[in-house]
């Protein structure tokens, strides 16, 4: 059974002191431990998270009921879940004073880690990974990173601090993710020149997946999936604008998370999307998102001539109100 907190948010639509340990020592489970000992939520674990998600997860229903919560957008989600979540960040803190199995804490510790960084509660996520050491800190600090990031929630210097200290992990792909979310482009993209596109990919059209080919151009970069609902609601927007824009010197490159050609193929034809396609059918291990961190789609960035980043907040009509100052 998951008990994710930002999976359950996801689908309704989704005071410790910072460096400051809840044990007087701290944990480690590695990695290769994990691998043999299953570990699933039990006892006072499996009931706390239990009755906790659920209840979190009746007050989201009513906060989307009831208009103040709109799940696909993070201020609205940061003022919603922050209260409801530090509480819960607050009671799970006096149970794990009580477990003596370290997995039975290892669980509770990623499962607040997961819902506090959601909802924007930086310093205690903090003290919560001040727990562990060796692998499983490193997996809290990326999976907090992570979703700091998708949230939009600022890093602080003490968690700038832990992203640093992955830096000398002995994990190359932790040592390149950390790299990537203390990229200053990563943190604030706008103004910025957009990374260029891994060498030697070519859109479904045959043709050079490289940032000269769209020069001069005002380019969206759409990281999306036939398999994704929210990108499935904005294909009709986008069909719309790009006919309208094409011709003003605006295009669109896709980059398909999608696992078979056919399906991409299908709905693209279906839906009129007459703009270059990048496939790879590697689904999450697409060999373009990892240059630009990508954790969740859509995500999309739009581009001036010069391939330098003009804002990322394009969904919900807003492609078009930018289109409408810069191609006049």
């Amino acid at each position: 059974m998951k008990f994710r907190f930002v999976a359950l948010i996801i689908m309704a639509a989704l005071l410790l002191c910072p460096n400051a340990s809840l044990w007087a020592e701290q944990d480690e489970i590695t990695q290769e431990q994990l691998k043999d000992a299953k570990l699933q939520p039990e006892g006072v674990v499996l009931e706390f998270l239990e009755k906790e998600n659920a209840a979190l997860g009746e007050k989201i229903q009513a906060k989307i009921g009831d208009g103040s919560l709109e799940p696909s957008k993070p201020e609205s989600m940061l003022a919603a879940l922050g209260k409801e979540a530090k509480g819960i960040l607050e009671r799970s803190a006096e149970l794990r004073k009580t477990l003596k199995e370290p997995g039975q804490r290892l669980i509770l510790d990623m499962e607040m880690v997961t819902l506090g960084s959601q909802s924007g509660l930086m310093p205690e996520v903090i003290a919560i990974i001040g727990n562990w050491k060796g692998d499983m800190r490193e997996a809290m600090i990326i999976t907090a990173a992570q979703r700091f990031q998708m949230m939009k929630v600022p890093m602080t210097e003490d968690f700038d601090a832990l992203l640093k200290e992955l830096q000398s992990s002995k994990d190359q792909q932790i040592v390149e993710a950390a790299g990537r979310m203390l990229n200053p482009f990563f943190r604030s993209p706008e103004g910025k020149a957009f990374p260029e596109f891994p060498a030697g990919k070519k859109t479904i059209d045959g043709k050079d997946l490289n940032l000269a080919r769209f020069k001069g151009k005002v380019l969206l970069v759409d990281f999306w999936a036939t398999w994704c609902p929210p990108c499935r609601a904005e294909v009709g927007p986008l069909v719309t604008v790009y006919n309208k824009y094409k011709d003003k010197g605006f295009e669109i490159v896709g980059i398909s998370f999608d696992k078979e050609r056919a399906d991409l193929d299908k709905f693209v034809q279906e839906n009129k999307m007459e703009w270059p396609h990048y496939f790879d059918g590697k689904h999450w291990e697409n060999e373009v998102g990892p240059t630009y961190g990508i954790q969740s789609i859509p995500t999309m960035y739009l581009l001036d001539g010069e391939g330098k980043v003009i804002t990322t907040e394009l969904r919900d009509g807003k492609l078009e109100k930018e289109l409408e100052k810069i191609l006049k």
